[in-house]
């Protein structure tokens, strides 16, 4: 009981200010997001781990935007900046993508492409609502 007060204390905002709580909360998402990746790899059909090949899109899929950010000044969109999104875009569709073009083959089974469709749906909104947390264009995640 004493541990529901402190967590919802913490998670409340007055001990760990909103940019922590924040974090947290994104930590325990990414948490579940990749116990469902886990799971698609180790349920179904033990000893498949092509699933784990959306974790290369998670990771590559922020490095666009986060060289345009960097490249370009603060507010300003260029057409080096729509290029970004759109390479991001085409990675999250990817991700999204490979679990069924797997499935589809029969190299995975249907089970473990639902369960990385949902790793995908819970990583990716979590990473998107994690850079949209702040008032910049884009977030500042970045």
């Amino acid at each position: 009981m004493r541990f529901l007060h402190v967590t919802a204390f913490l998670l409340d905002g007055h001990c760990l200010g909103k940019h922590n709580t924040a974090l947290i909360i994104c930590a325990f998402l990414t948490c579940l997001g990749m116990t469902f990746l886990i799971l698609a790899c180790a349920v179904p059909t033990p000893k498949i781990y092509y699933s784990f090949f959306v974790l290369l899109f998670y990771a590559l899929s922020v490095l666009p935007v986060f060289i345009a950010k960097r490249t370009t000044p603060v507010n300003e969109t260029n057409p080096k900046t729509e290029f970004a999104l759109f390479l991001t875009a085409g990675m999250v569709l990817s991700a999204f993508a490979l679990p069924i073009v797997l499935a589809h083959s029969a190299v995975i089974t249907w089970t473990a492409c639902t369960l990385t469709l949902i790793s995908n749906v819970i990583n990716y909104a979590t990473i998107f609502g994690y850079a949209m947390h702040d008032e910049e264009q884009y977030g500042s995640m970045f």
